[in-house]
């Protein structure tokens, strides 16, 4: 009987573990549309957007979005995270943004503005 329980425990403890970690992302699902979510608490850093915003990606390495405009994409692919920097062109010259992505099971993949606020881009397409 402690063998069972020990092995239900194990089971439990591996399954909580796989649901809570992140699925490796592929070229073919970082491109796509993205809606910027959550963004009505109190406005923490100047570079992520607090207004409704679409961001996007092309599979040529472009995005495109209201907010940061026209602009280009670099993902970095690693076993346990993704991380995304983009750079656009605005009116004082060149400025940049580097983050990650989230990619949960059974959740579509975000892009974490802030993740202390739960301010990110949800992809809807």
């Amino acid at each position: 009987m402690k063998r069972i329980l020990m092995g239900i425990g194990i089971f439990l403890f591996i399954a909580i573990l796989v649901l809570r970690c992140d699925i490796p992302m592929t070229k073919n699902t970082v491109e796509g549309v993205y809606a910027n979510t959550n963004y009505d608490n109190k406005i923490c850093c100047l570079e992520s957007p607090h207004k409704a915003d679409t961001l996007i990606l092309k599979s040529d390495g472009t995005f495109s979005s209201e907010y940061y405009g026209n602009g280009t994409y670099k993902v970095s692919y690693g076993i346990l995270t993704t991380e995304i920097d983009w750079t656009y062109e605005y009116e004082m010259g060149t400025a940049g943004h580097s983050t990650y992505f989230i990619n949960k099971i059974f959740e579509k993949p975000k892009i974490v503005l802030n993740y202390d606020l739960n301010h990110y881009y949800e992809k809807v397409e």
